[in-house]
């Protein structure tokens, strides 16, 4: 998904932070295992359970606040707290949500576009500084392995 005039960048723009800029340099850049065992972040191809064990990193370290991980957790929550049937999962059908790679920039602009469309400015505000917050991080570096 693009980002275009009548998308996020046009009622909510970061201060000295063009954000389809951002988005073009993330997704180009080189991102997952950069080799020589570094590895790095990607949020564009990771599952629920990778989210909430990078996000809860990335909280304890100080590269992300709370209230920039807040809009995550519907996307990464227990496949227990997401499952719309009666009861729980089935214990397969659990693990393969929980495993199963998303596209959390697509998922975040996706509720930026639906919070406009509803006039929710709060939440166009909040989506809009986890989408800023990820883009930030997207491609940097998560871990080094110094034995590799």
């Amino acid at each position: 998904m693009q980002i275009t005039s009548t998308s996020v960048a046009a009622s909510y723009v970061v201060p000295g932070a063009n954000r389809s800029q951002k988005a073009e340099a993330a997704s180009s850049a080189s991102v997952g295992n950069s080799g020589a065992g570094i590895s790095t972040y990607d949020f564009s191809s990771m599952s629920p359970a990778e989210m909430r064990s990078t996000v809860n990193d990335l909280i304890r370290s100080g590269k992300m606040t709370l209230d920039e991980s807040s809009p995550l957790l519907g996307m990464m929550s227990p496949p227990a707290s997401r499952w719309a049937g009666s009861g729980s999962a089935p214990a397969d059908e659990a693990n393969r949500m929980d495993n199963e790679p998303i596209d959390a920039f697509a998922t975040l602009r996706a509720g930026i576009t639906g919070a406009q469309s509803r006039g929710d400015r709060r939440n166009v505000e909040a989506l809009g500084q986890t989408l800023d917050a990820l883009l930030r991080l997207q491609g940097t570096t998560a871990s080094v392995d110094i034995r590799a």
